[in-house]
């Protein structure tokens, strides 16, 4: 199975807080914050798994998550003759969350909502009985709730997107992105050997579109980030190269892809492949954000791990195309050194940072702006941070930024804490 290593919550995470930091703010955030149903097994597909999704999404006042049962495991691979199963969870207000509909699934999942209140869920499907199969071949199914916005999770529609046939070579892969524009245009990504593929359409209409974002890339580009400038699709995907059964994927390259005028084009952000490190560490470069603001610019986070002594280290780059179509790039100064994945969404022109190390959660207003930390009763794991945002259709009117910390480290697991967190967009502002 190509899973990512996952250098960044490995023993080494229990070094973190011995790590130097720099002063932050004394100011801290306040903020709801409580307990989640989670997974009970870190592999092959627990709800942490695809850092790249839409995992959390608000209209109005109710919350939607999606949490994967994948108790399965004790039989086997999550594949279609042992299917993990996808649950669909609702809060609304101060209220506890409510379990809905499940679908059988092989992968945690993306959640869009659109402005009429209605909930798309996209599901990877396993199709291969074989008990060998690891779940990663399948096919791409879509749910929608259309009264979800009423706060009914159990009535739903269905179709394919891209089906598989058991026995078949791959036809779509499981790390898949999903966003949806201010029109109602839901779009697809996902890397299928060395080419991304782009489905889009708009939710009152009956057939995908599918497009090649880029061909014949020379590497295979998956994890994709997704979002939209002016109605026009921008993907983010990172270098994950297969070499060998029991080996890491390596990891040394990013690259955007962008469609203007009905065609695409793509340039790579950062290529470490003849770095030093290179030659004894897979992981050198990884995605971390992709947004479009208020005024449809395009901003994007990537980290680099170049420490030369410990690999889990980052430094975290924004990038933004300029007025000339130039990509413009500065580093994120962190006060903390031992962050290691960063979060974004902009609200009344301001850009707010989400900041995780192993035992500390940061925010910070504006890329100059001091880490200020959000208070978490005995949060100490390797965690992914997942918000609602403007990308999964969660609008920008809307009064609190919903917060996923779902954990990511295997030595926790079948115990592992997971945390939902709101935080007023009045209370950023006091920043």
């Amino acid at each position: 199975m190509k899973h990512r290593a996952l250098g960044i919550l490995t023993l080494s995470l229990l070094l973190m807080g011995l790590s130097a930091c720099k002063k932050k703010s004394d100011t801290n955030i306040d903020s709801f914050i409580e307990v989640i149903p989670g997974s009970k097994y870190h592999q092959e597909n627990g709800t942490w798994w695809g850092y790249n999704q839409q995992k959390i999404v608000r209209f109005h006042d109710f919350v939607f998550m999606a949490v994967v049962d994948n108790q399965n495991l004790d039989l086997g691979y999550p594949n279609a003759s042992n299917p993990s199963t996808v649950y669909i969870y609702l809060k609304h207000a101060e209220a506890n969350w409510i379990k809905g509909m499940g679908f059988p699934t092989s992968r945690p999942v993306n959640l869009l909502m659109d402005s009429e209140g209605c909930l798309h869920v996209f599901v990877f499907e396993p199709t291969e009985l074989n008990p060998a199969e690891n779940g990663s071949l399948g096919k791409l199914k879509h749910y929608w709730f259309k009264d979800a916005y009423l706060g009914n999770i159990q009535s739903y529609q269905s179709e394919t997107v891209v089906d598989h046939l058991p026995g078949q070579p791959e036809t779509v892969n499981i790390r898949i992105g999903a966003s949806i524009a201010e029109n109602n245009v839901m779009y697809l990504s996902f890397g299928l050997n060395q080419d991304v593929k782009v489905f889009y359409k708009h939710i009152h209409e009956n057939s995908w579109i599918s497009e090649y974002a880029g061909t014949n890339l020379g590497n295979s580009y998956y994890y994709p980030f997704i979002t939209t400038n002016n109605h026009e699709p921008v993907v983010l995907a990172v270098q994950d190269d297969y070499v060998g059964p029991g080996l890491p994927a390596i990891y040394f390259k990013t690259k955007l892809f962008s469609k203007e005028n009905g065609v695409w084009s793509n340039e790579t952000l950062h290529d470490l492949s003849a770095h030093p490190l290179a030659a004894t560490r897979n992981r050198l470069v990884d995605n971390c954000e992709l947004f479009t603001d208020e005024h449809q610019k395009v901003w994007g986070i990537y980290q680099t791990l170049l420490d030369p002594e410990v690999s889990w280290k980052s430094k975290f780059y924004q990038f933004h195309r300029s007025e000339s179509n130039e990509i413009i790039t500065q580093e994120i100064p962190l006060e903390d050194d031992a962050i290691n994945r960063i979060r974004a969404v902009e609200f009344g022109g301001q850009v707010y940072y989400f900041c995780i190390s192993y035992d500390h959660f940061y925010v910070k207003k504006g890329i100059d702006g001091l880490l200020r930390e959000i208070n978490l009763p005995n949060f100490k794991s390797g965690n992914y941070i997942y918000l609602s945002n403007p990308s999964n259709g969660s609008s920008r009117q809307e009064n609190f930024v919903d917060i996923l910390l779902l954990n990511g480290y295997a030595a926790d697991y079948p115990n592992a804490t997971n945390y939902y967190v709101r935080v007023a967009k009045s209370e950023l502002l006091k920043l």
